[in-house]
């Protein structure tokens, strides 16, 4: 009768260790999975462009949800460069926009690279500068490319190299689209995994434990 007990016992034991493994097992993967699309919607692109008339350069563009245009252009600053900044002029193509947006003021303490945001030519609302530009979908789900083409630029900074920065939807201190705050506590991933070893370790000390205990052991 003991026996039976113990027996029934240890059933038990292994039956809860088990549902107990595949728990963390499932927060392991939902951790993983978490953690790369928390890297992949909150990665910037850079596209280089040199700023001549007519140069052009394409990126391919990963979005889980339709997403805005959310562009800076970048490049070295220059002894010789006017106080004002010169105008750029480029003509932006996604498979759902074909826009035209100009290089704004520049941002950033001196000495750094210059860094202006583009934007739409067309009258943008006031909350643009934080949104995006343009269209809501100009970016689709899934798998895209986005394409820049220099239409016009000032002398002073015709031939230069550049670089295009494609703004992700979602940052640390900045989140643009509700739709990914979801994806936010994956910035904080690495805690979480120390967290999850802590059970793991149990789970592993708890497994030999019971794999040593003898059957019929009361």
């Amino acid at each position: 009768m003991t026996g039976d007990v113990s027996a029934k016992g240890t059933r038990v034991l292994r039956i809860t260790l088990w549902v107990f493994w595949g728990l963390w097992a499932v927060a392991c993967v939902v951790l993983a999975v978490g953690a790369v699309a928390n890297h992949l919607a909150s990665r910037t692109q850079n596209l280089p462009l040199v700023l001549s008339p007519g140069a052009s350069a394409e990126i391919t563009v990963y979005r889980f949800i339709d997403d805005r245009l959310r562009l800076r252009l970048r490049y070295p600053p220059n002894a010789a460069d006017p106080a004002l900044d010169p105008d750029v002029l480029m003509r932006v193509d996604t498979p759902n926009e074909h826009a035209d947006f100009r290089a704004g003021v520049r941002s950033g303490p001196a000495g750094t690279d210059v860094v202006r945001r583009l934007e739409t030519v067309e009258t943008a609302v006031f909350t643009a500068a934080y949104f995006g530009y343009g269209r809501g979908d100009a970016l689709p789900r899934g798998r895209s490319w986005l394409r820049v083409t220099v239409l016009e630029v000032e002398p002073a900074l015709a031939g230069r190299p550049a670089t295009i920065e494609v703004q992700p939807p979602l940052d640390l201190l900045k989140l643009t689209d509700l739709d990914y705050l979801w994806l936010w506590p994956f910035f904080f991933w690495k805690l979480a995994a120390l967290l999850l070893l802590v059970p793991g370790i149990a789970l592993v000390i708890f497994t030999i434990a019971l794999r040593r205990q003898r059957p019929g052991t009361a």
